[in-house]
């Protein structure tokens, strides 16, 4: 088939990014040929609260995908830029189905317009949704949400709950489960290294985080729906020797506020903030250092990171909202607790790191599960379901 996915692409930075690409990838492998239409603007400087929106891209060949190369992105697509919608939409209609990334509704007028610029050409769009609802609440974004994703011929969920709201708003309209794709980060280059403690302390030295016998990791954006408070409520109720370590740019409050609480509850110490944004090549590194990753999340739809401490032989403690229970087998590859319990999460923190080896090898064995052949697989299914000839619609 001829695929548009109309979302944002590196150098642009972050989870959603790296998604795109790595399933652009998968579906050129499959034998589809696909067109990748990026942000030329995603967010406005104004909008953004992080340091840079950008990542400096790896040196690398152009992505081999089977018999021939995965075209490279177009930045094309203006977040606020009307014009560009309709080229957007030009370059879209070329192809059978066009599938863009859903995760703001900030982004409802141009993803909605161009949708609707497709559909009136004859290609359908299919929607995937990385989270439904936006993590923090924005004015108007239910009504926002509707105009966009009410233009969709089908969509694709990470999470039951996410399927189940989607079902019951657009009944008739193919709806498609797929869990997070694992894959295991690059080697880092103490990966060669055959003494596990030895590439243990060798990372965290990479990141200057002190040698510890225990270590948590936190990892990602630091926002507020995350729940890193919770977390650092819960380090005084754990073993004098577990560190905690947070690895990712910190967009709620600063640094210096989660350290304050840190110092109050006498465990300032124990706490590490690597306050800044972990690029690609640094993730072998940073998952390596950890014994276990935590996710004290008060509200989710979905995580990539837990899938991505599965694929780097991490067990998991999570909240038990969103996609989480989803993802995580409690007493195999990590526990789930209730959000907002700093006693129920260091419990199970306590339980977690004495099975850390074994669950973290099995968390392995069920990444393998979660492969981007399969994810691929599923949009297939879906844009073949949701296609027809020209001049149908």
């Amino acid at each position: 088939m001829r695929l548009a996915l109309i979302g944002p692409s590196a150098p642009l930075r972050g989870g959603i990014a790296q998604y795109h690409d790595r399933l652009a990838t998968a579906l050129a492998v499959r034998g589809h040929t696909v067109a990748r239409i990026s942000y030329r603007r995603m967010y406005p400087s104004l909008l953004f609260p992080g340091r840079t929106q950008y990542e400096a891209p790896a040196a690398s060949a152009p992505t081999r995908a089977g018999s021939g190369t995965l075209p490279p992105p177009v930045a094309l697509l203006d977040s606020i830029g009307p014009r560009s919608w309709w080229r957007v939409a030009a370059l879209g209609a070329r192809s059978e189905v066009a599938l863009f990334e859903w995760w703001h509704p900030f982004f409802a007028p141009a993803l909605g317009c161009v949708a609707t610029l497709l559909r009136r050409r004859g290609v359908p769009t299919l929607v995937l949704c990385h989270n439904l609802e936006p993590h923090e609440p924005m004015p108007g974004g239910a009504m926002l949400a509707r105009l966009a994703l009410s233009r969709a011929a089908g969509f694709i969920v990470q999470s039951s709950g996410d399927a189940a709201r989607l079902r019951a708003r657009y009944p008739g309209r193919p709806v498609t489960l797929m869990l997070h794709p694992a894959e295991p980060p690059a080697p880092c280059e103490h990966a060669a290294s055959p003494d596990a403690a030895g590439r243990r302390a060798a990372c965290a030295a990479t990141f200057a985080v002190p040698p510890a016998a225990r270590r948590l990791l936190f990892f990602g954006y630091v926002r507020a729906y995350k729940g890193l408070p919770t977390l650092i409520e819960a380090l005084p109720l754990l073993p004098a020797d577990v560190q905690l370590v947070v690895a990712g740019e910190i967009y709620h409050h600063d640094a210096d506020h989660y350290r304050a609480l840190a110092a109050r509850l006498g465990v300032g110490d124990r706490l590490v903030l690597i306050d800044r944004f972990v690029a690609s090549k640094d993730l072998a590194c940073c998952f390596a250092m950890a014994d276990l990753v935590v996710l004290p999340y008060w509200t989710a739809s979905q995580s990539g990171v837990a899938p991505l401490a599965f694929a780097s032989g991490r067990a998991v403690v999570a909240s038990a909202v969103g996609g989480l229970p989803d993802l995580i087998r409690p007493g195999e590859t990590g526990l789930l607790v209730p959000p907002r319990d700093p006693p129920a999460l260091a419990a199970a923190v306590t339980r977690a790191l004495d099975h850390a080896s074994e669950w973290g090898a099995a968390a392995a064995r069920a990444a393998r599960g979660f492969t981007w052949d399969v994810a691929a697989t599923a949009v297939e299914t879906l844009a073949s379901a949701v296609s027809a000839p020209r001049g149908a619609c």
